[in-house]
């Protein structure tokens, strides 16, 4: 018996069930009776040994407040009685993210309040997903450790060598799936078909999926049970299913669409975009204010389907324009008077990919993207942040 996916939905049940199926420590459970008494180096880096142990292996769940018996089965709820069970949390996710070399992402701790024997108190749970930018080693000694059945075992060089290149090849993989997808949108190969012009194209890839950890039912989508995300303001006007997963257009199969997005099966998330020819304009445009505020809506509502499936909200995201040289960048200044630059000087333009983690924002995630495309156009960065780092575009 494991865990809800989704940690929130954890309940004193749950737990209680781990004890009566005498559940046992393994590759991705650990039992600790109780919290440290005292947070000290040690006890640091005996918990980010655990965490980065998980990380670096295939992930786990590290459970303080159920105690074990000699054959490493769950025995007994111990209630943490705790003085500040938020402030205990914070600082479970402070060592997790500031003691990890390279940082812990993705993690959860929860919480889950449970009574025994008339003591109310937590079983306080630490989620650590298997990492996609690892290895990770402990802060406080440099060492590198792998979760070896019930023990934490510390690495070998070539062991350290050998998770370094299945960090790059998943790497590699996601960065194959864009370069692939578009070369698919630049010959017409989509999944929906699309009006001829210049393209935003958006890649959103949880970082779950590039471990091969998501899996999507498109049935959702097609049955509408679940929103479909989608560019703009509104939502898909056709929804159908397909070998990748479920794919959302514009307008009916039968004529060509101004937008399309691709969920796939695996998580990972497809938007495209063709650029329009507004009026009073001789070539389409791309307006400033618009696409970074459909790119951010996008990403949040994948963000928001990965919360809602219980998956972990870190994503990759890759924005790449194509025909670019075609396009007008128009943004307004902080006087909302029209702006222009040299333009795009490349026919496609493919930006470096951004990971923006659980607890960032996605306006501040994306910010590098953003400015990147305004230095492309001939600016110094995006003039739709304000001095403190807000989004907050020029009126209109």
């Amino acid at each position: 018996m494991s865990l809800p996916p989704n940690l929130l939905d954890t309940t004193q049940a749950d737990v209680d069930r781990l004890v009566a199926d005498k559940d046992r420590e393994g590759p991705h459970l650990d039992f600790k009776r109780e919290l440290p008494a005292t947070w000290d180096d040690k006890a640091k880096h005996r918990f980010l040994a655990d965490a980065t142990a998980f990380a670096n292996a295939g992930g786990g769940d590290i459970l303080f407040g159920v105690d074990e018996n000699n054959d490493a089965e769950a025995s007994a709820l111990v209630p943490q009685v705790l003085n500040g069970v938020d402030s205990e949390v914070r600082k479970l996710q402070d060592f997790l993210l500031n003691l990890s070399e390279p940082r812990l992402l993705a993690t959860e701790v929860h919480a889950v309040p449970v009574t025994v024997a008339g003591t109310a108190g937590y079983v306080v749970v630490v989620r650590v997903p298997q990492s996609w930018a690892g290895p990770h080693r402990v802060k406080t000694n440099q060492h590198f450790f792998v979760r070896d059945g019930l023990r934490n075992r510390q690495l070998e060089v070539p062991e350290i060598r050998a998770l370094f290149l299945r960090t790059e090849s998943q790497a590699q993989k996601v960065r194959d799936f864009r370069t692939d997808r578009l070369g698919r949108v630049l010959i017409g190969n989509t999944p929906s078909p699309l009006m001829p012009g210049p393209m935003l194209v958006l890649h959103v890839v949880p970082m779950q999926a590039a471990m091969g950890l998501v899996q999507f039912d498109p049935l959702l989508y097609e049955t509408r049970k679940r929103a479909l995300p989608f560019v703009g303001q509104g939502e898909a006007a056709t929804i159908r299913l397909n070998l990748d997963g479920a794919v959302g257009a514009l307008h009916p199969e039968t004529k060509h669409n101004g937008a399309y997005v691709q969920i796939f099966r695996t998580g990972y998330a497809e938007l495209v975009w063709v650029l329009q020819q507004y009026e009073g304009r001789t070539r389409p445009s791309l307006p400033s204010v618009a696409y970074e505020n459909y790119t951010m809506g996008f990403v949040n509502s994948v963000r928001a389907e990965l919360k809602g499936l219980g998956y972990s909200t870190a994503v990759i995201v890759m924005l790449s324009i194509l025909k670019a040289v075609q396009v007008d960048f128009t943004p307004n200044n902080r006087s909302g008077f029209p702006i222009s630059g040299p333009g795009f000087d490349r026919d496609a333009l493919v930006l470096p990919e951004v990971l923006i983690e659980d607890d960032v924002p996605t306006a501040r995630g994306m910010r590098p993207v953003f400015d990147l495309v305004w230095q492309c156009a001939g600016f110094q960065c995006s003039l739709n942040f304000s001095d403190t780092g807000e989004w907050k575009p020029p009126r209109m």
